[in-house]
């Protein structure tokens, strides 16, 4: 069973600072064929592969397509990284437990991120994600 979303939920916190933060409006875009969102729907913002299935987990912080696009077009400061090495299973879960700032998985070979701490340990581990994250589990 998960977490119930509360006002201090990571998301929750990440979610009202870019509404405060920057004049983020829904869109309609049949090229990128992302339809209008509401803005405080957590499904907007954060991924979860299994809606159905399994409720939100209130402590993730990777964004959707749709949430990444919305920043993207306001201007939201991001980093982006080419890996290294490709991300792996265990790459995933270690982002969802290790990760304090919102990030975008494009594809396996590369991630945006949205906070300054990630992006300068990315920095300094050379786009080496992997390693990153397995210190952390140290």
């Amino acid at each position: 069973m998960s977490a119930k979303r509360t006002p201090d939920s990571p998301q929750n916190v990440w979610q009202n600072k870019f509404l405060t933060d920057y004049d983020l409006t829904p869109f309609t875009s049949d090229q990128e064929g992302l339809k209008y969102h509401r803005l405080r729907d957590p499904k907007t913002w954060w991924h979860n592969p299994d809606w159905w299935h399994n409720p939100l987990n209130p402590n993730s912080l990777r964004l959707t397509k749709t949430g990444f696009t919305i920043l993207e077009k306001a201007n939201v400061k991001n980093h982006k990284f080419v890996l290294t090495k490709k991300l792996v299973s265990k790459s995933y879960i270690q982002l969802e437990k290790y990760f304090t700032s919102p990030y975008y998985i494009q594809n396996a070979n590369m991630v945006f991120v949205f906070g300054e701490t990630e992006t300068m340990m990315l920095m300094l581990h050379g786009n080496n994600l992997q390693q990153y994250l397995d210190n952390h589990s140290k």
